[in-house]
């Protein structure tokens, strides 16, 4: 079971931040080639992704590159510079039409890669289509909310409650459950306000993302400590887990776990709990 619960974003024109991001606590690195790089300097990201992926020691933290909105002239450029280097994963922003995701899996096929998709919803139309972008294609592993081009598109006030975005960010983690994909939640953008970072993590969590995605090295602590199960959380996976295992019943079936019917799916919701209490 693969922990995505920090998606570190570094500008795939800065290797030497690359380097330092990938032996950090981060679960997941990626190269960004969109929002992070301006225009004149597409190029020049493209040619450092070759000495930035290979680098990577590859079964630490999981790999991956945002390209430029597909098929823009940009992204078909990303996918060719990418291809023969095998990220792990794919990011790809401003996803709204799951025709285009499948064309974008052909696209990877047809060059021989093997990389997995996370699509970033972040308009109107992204959140309302949700439910297919998920299952467009197989190779698509997770769906990630970004809330604030998202507020854009509908004109929305952010506020610090952040409830002009909440039926958006719910919508995204039921899209996924019903896929059975991650859901990574909205980046937080006041670098400086890590408690701040921290609590809208724990409501992320507690909506079911199963990770966040961030700008900044220092936003892994934050995050990791608010997927860390409680002692409350951690002491009932294992009741339903050692309950589930006394019955046989890992494969299916019921058992009753203080006073409650526990099915598969609570089962594998303890087994998420006890992988994120034993990952650092």
């Amino acid at each position: 079971m693969r922990l995505r619960r920090s998606v570190l974003f570094t500008p795939a024109s800065r290797p030497d931040r690359w380097r330092k991001a990938l032996p950090g606590p981060a679960d997941v690195c990626i190269a960004d080639l969109e929002d992070a790089v301006p225009p004149a300097e597409k190029a020049q990201a493209r040619a450092a992704l070759a000495d930035a992926l290979g680098a990577a020691p590859r079964g630490q933290a999981e790999v991956g590159v945002r390209i430029n909105a597909w098929p823009s002239a940009w992204a078909q450029e990303d996918v060719d510079a990418l291809a023969p280097l095998q990220p792990e994963l794919v990011a790809v922003p401003k996803c709204e039409d799951p025709d285009e995701v499948r064309g974008l899996a052909a696209a990877l096929q047809k060059r021989g890669c093997e990389a997995g998709l996370l699509l970033l919803v972040e308009t109107a139309r992204g959140v309302l289509r949700a439910p297919e972008l998920a299952l467009a294609s197989k190779r698509v592993q997770a769906i990630a909310f970004g809330a604030e081009d998202y507020a854009a598109s509908v004109g929305a006030l952010r506020t610090a409650q952040g409830l002009e975005v909440l039926y958006a960010r719910s919508r995204v983690v039921a899209a996924a459950a019903a896929a059975g994909i991650d859901a990574i939640d909205q980046v937080w953008p006041a670098l400086k306000d890590l408690d701040g970072l921290e609590r809208d993590a724990r409501l992320g969590a507690q909506l079911g993302y199963r990770g966040k995605m961030l700008i900044h090295p220092d936003q892994v602590a934050p995050v990791h400590r608010a997927y860390r199960p409680s002692p409350d959380e951690l002491a009932q996976a294992r009741r339903i887990l050692d309950a589930a295992s006394a019955a046989g019943s890992e494969a299916g079936g019921l058992v009753v776990v203080d006073g409650k019917m526990v099915d598969r799916p609570l089962v594998l919701q303890a087994q998420r709990v006890l992988a994120r209490a034993d990952a650092p």
